[in-house]
């Protein structure tokens, strides 16, 4: 009994730290409608400057907590709410999306180009000790104390927002922005204000949190994201009391999990995946009133451009020059260079997975490296297990990803826009802790085999059999957009309404492209899987998907070229950065800062700017042929003159 309340008081203490900081994520979300997935970069760059006050500085621990959760961290919300997220309101959540990814990558490179990226001792606020309670159980002083600042922190907001004229239009900006606007409340005041609260709140958690997980670059902020998404998903991103007790209940059952579950098995991986089944539960079991909350902004960028007005043959012969060119490598270039190439071309084909299910379909997945995974550890198995030739192992392993294709399309269906963004999260996390990690089906920590087919063992020939992959992918997503399957696509992607009212089967198209997407992105799996000769369970984290949003939308998530850019950028960034190797130190700064900063600015990309640029350049030259063409002047005939 004295283990099973002791168990309970923990879980109380790190689930009211998760509900706190639940409860700044929602707040910023209600306010400014974006749903900042770099929360967990705020509270790394918060604590890693309390770190610096506190341990490199010598001021005292609780001086350092204060100025950094009072003036430091507010400071930072309310410059991240005017140079950022007020510049993408009323723009696409997409946009939003990918720009707080941005944010996550651009801290954590700044984190590690200023502090390193060694785990940091953070000290504690609190005094060490033990304290006596009720029924024999002891509880140390310093959680008692987290318990005391989070439960008061959290007591303090709920009395501002409902006693107080400020709480007032809090509340008022939450229910509704763009009545309080109406009724004379300066919304831009009370968002900045939300994200200073917000921030506040994340480096809270940080400082309150890392005494005990120790202050890691690489590992804290994705801890901090997943158990602050799943609390706030309870209260399906509107409700604070709901996302603060869906904090405290996700902080007791995980105490439960890590008291009375083995580490090893089943229990064990179930453990580590709680946060992403309680999102997956609660998504799935939302009601509709409430579903439709996650459903207000749609997926969809649009360009600038009404229509493509680019000719069949001009299309077709900058995809040859493209091409041809491509296969010129191996024969012009190094093995280094053709190397990095290569994995631009795989990744190329990951991306083209991603703009037919968003750019043509106006769905969202962050959870894409579940399909290549599946994948990929399917077609290893196939081939070591059940001896299948690899060129029969090849496109079966990525039919295996196509099931779980579907079952995400069916769910679709149900839900859409933020919230199926993040349902697709949450299964790329589970299938990472239920089945990546699981030595069964990946191999253990070493891994497991994936090899490349017979006659393409060698890198140039790999490098042909990656460049005829795209081809062919691309291919297909050209032909995909151009037929009935593509109008079907782009009108479902304007308006399901629309397309229901016409008789068209939505469910059918969502399950379609979504299988079809996954069997691309499982293409893509196969490959990277074959590149490197192996797979583990590092190979296709979670947070990959991010990043592959963020970099389709960043080359262009509209057009096929802009998959194949985005790839080659991917790719060929490291052979650059071997030439000038301060770009290592600050490639994840370059990328969030092109998340942040330039994807605000250009919605179409980086191919959107390479298209306009030449046609800007053909229309140069038309003018100028025309220019120079002499001009005929008819000669003016003779006026005939009167009769003689």
């Amino acid at each position: 009994m004295q283990i099973f309340i002791r168990t309970i008081l923990l879980g109380v203490v790190s689930g009211s730290v998760y509900a706190l900081a639940s409860t700044g994520l929602v707040l910023t979300y209600k306010t400014s409608g974006v749903l900042n997935f770099g929360y967990g970069a705020l509270a790394l760059f918060t604590t890693f400057v309390h770190w610096q006050l506190c341990v490199g500085f010598g001021l005292p621990v609780w001086m350092s907590a204060i100025i950094v959760v009072g003036i430091v961290a507010p400071a930072l919300g309310v410059l991240l709410d005017r140079q950022l997220f007020r510049r993408i309101e009323g723009q696409p959540q997409i946009i939003g999306v990918i720009a707080t990814v941005g944010l996550l990558v651009l801290l954590q490179g700044v984190v590690i180009l200023i502090w390193g990226g060694q785990t940091k001792n953070v000290p504690s606020i609190f005094p060490r000790g033990t304290l006596r309670l009720p029924f024999g159980v002891n509880m140390g002083v310093d959680q008692l104390g987290v318990l005391l600042v989070a439960a008061g922190a959290a007591g303090g907001l709920g009395a501002m927002l409902r006693y107080t004229k400020l709480g007032i239009a809090f509340r008022a900006v939450v229910n509704n922005r763009s009545v309080a606007g109406l009724m004379g409340i300066n919304t831009g005041v009370v968002s900045g204000l939300a994200w200073a609260l917000g921030t506040s709140f994340a480096a809270l958690m940080g400082i309150l949190l890392t005494p005990r997980l120790l202050l890691d670059p690489n590992f804290l902020p994705p801890f901090i994201i997943a158990f602050v998404l799943g609390a706030s998903v309870i209260g399906y991103l509107r409700s604070l009391p709901l996302a603060y007790a869906g904090g405290l209940m996700i902080g007791i059952i995980q105490a439960l999990f890590v008291q009375y579950a083995s580490s090893q098995g089943l229990l064990g991986k179930i453990s580590d995946a709680l946060p992403f089944l309680v999102i997956t539960g609660a998504l799935l079991l939302a009601p509709k009133a409430l579903r439709a909350a996650g459903q207000g902004a749609s997926f969809v960028v649009r360009t600038r451009e009404a229509a493509d007005r680019t000719s069949a043959r001009a299309r077709v012969g900058v995809a040859l020059t493209l091409f041809g060119g491509l296969a010129l490598v191996p024969m012009f270039g190094s093995a280094s260079s053709t190397q990095f190439v290569t994995i631009g071309l795989i990744h190329s084909v990951v991306f083209l997975s991603l703009v037919v299910l968003t750019g043509y379909s106006g769905q969202i997945s962050l959870g894409h490296t579940a399909f290549m995974g599946i994948a990929a550890f399917s077609a290893a198995h196939l081939v070591q297990t059940l001896h299948i030739p690899g060129w029969i192992a090849f496109p079966l392993g990525a039919l295996a990803a196509v099931p779980a294709g579907a079952v995400i399309g069916l769910i679709a269906v149900r839900m859409q826009g933020l919230f199926l963004a993040l349902m697709t999260l949450a299964f790329a996390f589970m299938a990472q802790s239920l089945f990546f990690e699981h030595p069964a089906f990946s191999g253990g920590e070493g891994g497991i085999a994936v090899l490349r087919p017979t006659g393409f063992r060698g890198d140039t020939a790999f490098f042909y059999l990656a460049l005829g992959t795209l081809a062919a992918a691309a291919a297909l997503a050209v032909n995909l957009r151009t037929g009935r399957t593509g109008r079907v696509l782009a009108g479902m992607r304007d308006s399901e309404t629309a397309c229901r009212s016409l008789g068209i089967s939505v469910t059918r198209y969502k399950v379609l492209i979504f299988g079809i997407s996954a069997f691309i992105a499982g293409i893509g799996g196969v490959l990277v899987g074959m590149i490197q000769e192996q797979a583990t369970s590092r190979t296709f984290i979670p947070f990959y998907s991010l990043i592959f949003m963020t970099l389709a939308v960043l080359g262009g998530i509209f057009h096929v070229g802009g998959a194949i850019t985005a790839g080659l950028v991917w790719g060929l960034y490291p052979m650059v950065a071997n030439a000038f190797p301060f770009l290592y130190r600050i490639q994840l700064i370059l990328f969030g800062l092109g998340a942040t900063v330039a994807l605000a600015k250009n919605p179409e990309g980086m191919f959107g700017e390479l298209r306009r640029a030449g046609a800007a350049v053909l229309r140069a030259i038309d003018r100028r042929a025309a220019a120079q063409q002499p001009i005929d002047i008819d000669p003016v005939p003779a006026v005939s003159g009167g009769s003689e």
